[in-house]
């Protein structure tokens, strides 16, 4: 057994990377929380243990590590420097630390002990990014071993994916303020009119290939850190149906036969010249369907998006669905069951997996028309990442609330959770949230365990889509109220602690609930909906919607019940 008590004596290998330094320095740091003095080089106490990192073992690749453990000598080893910071963070937490979001980690009393032996671990996934603006922080998102490629994350923290563009970039190859009035014929027709609005690209056409290619060959000359480029369709339906688009499409049996036609044909040309560049595409909304005879290159990665899925059950076991997504207004169809003779995600997943070398998901995570909505899915996390895998997908992006600000809705611990099970889907989901509501809310985690499940228990007869809205069938006004009172119950077990402010951000998500379900001239409505949105700015909520101005979407909680009428809420923007 390996025991730490009172000092260790910290070695890297000659010649190391600044990631495997920076390893180092985080274990330095946590160890001294603890209570552990670290000895500098040369002062070596009797009771030390060594532990050595080391990148320069061959074998161990994509972020893997091996740690060999001895009763006075730990060997941590990587062939590359995410894998050693990933593994001194293992490491860590399997002494008992815990790094539950960016202003709380847990820390162990010494002394500090470990089983003797060897293991070794590799990620379950080669991407890994939870879109949520905590797991943004570079520093945080290695501590949940992801590799997200819109984090902060710097070399020296062990790098990440080098992603140019990541999505939507047909307007941006050719954009239609530019080439519609003079070649309408680069654009959409639907009912035999070229689209300017809400277009997306002929791709039976020469010179949008030609443009295409242009393109990405600037990109990749521009960006030469980057690996992977996006082509991928706007974010809407309107798929190209002139007659050449539609032959295409008709014998490929679905609208991505053009898609991966035309990705192909980029992927071909830039491989001449770039043999390590990754052309990305989307398999969403109407182009979800593999086709059938045409195959995406080794070069092409084809990302699947389970948009119009149900949240609240596992993704490979519920087949409802909902249609008539509209990501600009932030609205869905109703859900329905999918016809036996139909096709699920589930099958078309598979059926993505058997063709295509480089399958990745888009996966979805939190209410984005309703920000503060409770979003009942901590209990499909794990399930969906397992089938996820299970069909071979190389990379997730968990999309969920990304705004400037704080989250409400339980969001910190979906961010958690999903970072750890990106790594490893086998994981104990329920041991993840006991460690975290333990640790992120201190005296009140009685009343908040009870919080989180029971979320659980009223989604379990009910579907959740990404764009319910405050009347959804989840929503109850018991379970609401039941809610609100385990929240003033952790309140007052919290009061006068630094747990207090966390548990009032988590109580917007109720409040939001209830405001939205009431009539507007219910007497009251208007202050308490005032006193609302003074306790969503002093706790740091910058959304209440995706990507709308705070203070009108505050107006609308005021004036539309359920917050329905948005028309006149203004879009903001923001780099990402």
């Amino acid at each position: 057994m390996l025991r730490i008590a009172s000092a260790v004596s910290v070695r890297l290998c000659p010649g190391a990377a600044e990631s495997v330094a920076y390893a180092a320095e985080e274990l330095t740091r946590c160890l001294a929380n603890a209570g552990i003095h670290v000895s500098a080089p040369g002062d070596f106490q009797e009771d030390s243990v060594c532990i050595l990192l080391t990148d320069q073992t061959p074998g161990l690749t994509d972020g893997a590590f091996r740690r060999t453990v001895s009763a006075a000598r730990v060997l941590l080893e990587s062939s590359e420097g995410c894998g050693i910071v990933y593994g001194v963070y293992d490491f860590l937490e399997d002494l008992g630390f815990r790094f539950l979001a960016p202003d709380c980690e847990t820390v162990p009393t010494a002394p500090l002990t470990l089983p003797e032996g060897v293991i070794e671990e590799a990620p379950a996934f080669h991407a890994r990014e939870v879109f949520w603006r905590a797991a943004m922080d570079g520093a945080f998102a290695v501590r949940l071993r992801l590799n997200s490629s819109r984090s902060t994350i710097t070399p020296r923290q062990g790098g990440k994916m080098m992603f140019y563009n990541f999505s939507h970039s047909f307007n941006t190859l050719v954009p239609v303020e530019r080439w519609y009035d003079t070649h309408p014929e680069y654009f959409s027709m639907k009912n035999n009119v070229r689209l300017r609005e809400k277009t997306q690209l002929c791709l039976s056409n020469p010179d949008v290939l030609r443009l295409c290619i242009q393109g990405v060959r600037t990109w990749i000359r521009e960006n030469p850190e980057c690996r992977i480029f996006s082509v991928s369709m706007n974010d809407w339906y309107n798929a190209c149906e002139c007659p050449l688009c539609r032959k295409v499409d008709e014998e490929e049996g679905s609208q991505a036969g053009s898609i991966i036609r035309f990705v192909n044909a980029i992927a071909d040309d830039i491989a001449k010249d770039y043999p390590q560049v990754m052309i990305h595409t989307f398999a969403y909304l109407y182009c979800r369907r593999p086709p059938r005879h045409v195959r995406p290159r080794s070069n092409v990665i084809v990302r699947l998006c389970s948009i119009e899925c149900c949240f609240s059950h596992p993704i490979g076991s519920c087949r409802h669905e909902r249609g008539g997504i509209n990501v600009q207004d932030g609205s869905a169809g109703s859900f329905s069951e999918v016809l036996p003779e139909d096709r699920t995600f589930t099958d078309d997943l598979e059926d993505w997996s058997s063709i295509c070398e480089n399958l990745y998901i888009w996966d979805y995570t939190t209410n984005y028309a309703n920000y503060l909505l409770p979003f009942p899915n901590l209990h499909v996390l794990k399930d969906n990442l397992l089938l996820f895998r299970k069909y071979g997908v190389k990379g997730v992006f968990e999309q969920g609330n990304f705004s400037h600000g704080q989250c409400s809705a339980l969001g910190q611990l979906k961010t958690y959770m999903l970072g750890k099970l990106l790594w490893d889907p086998d994981q104990d989901a329920d041991e993840m949230i006991e460690d975290f509501v333990n640790g992120y809310y201190g005296p009140a985690s009685v009343p908040m365990m009870q919080y989180v499940y029971l979320w659980q228990k009223v989604s379990g007869i009910h579907h959740a889509g990404i764009y319910d809205m405050p009347d959804a069938a989840y929503l109850a006004e018991s379970g609401l109220r039941w809610a609100r009172m385990l929240l003033l119950q952790a309140a007052s077990l919290a009061k006068g602690t630094p747990y207090a402010e966390r548990i009032e951000r988590e109580a917007l998500s109720i409040r939001y609930a209830l405001l939205a379900r009431e009539s507007p001239d219910t007497p009251g409505h208007a202050q308490a909906v005032d006193d609302f949105m003074a306790d969503v700015r002093r706790l740091g909520i910058t959304e209440l919607f995706e990507r709308k101005e705070l203070e009108a979407s505050g107006e609308r909680l005021r004036t539309s019940r359920y917050a329905k009428d948005r028309r006149s809420v203004p879009s903001i923007r923001y780099p990402i």
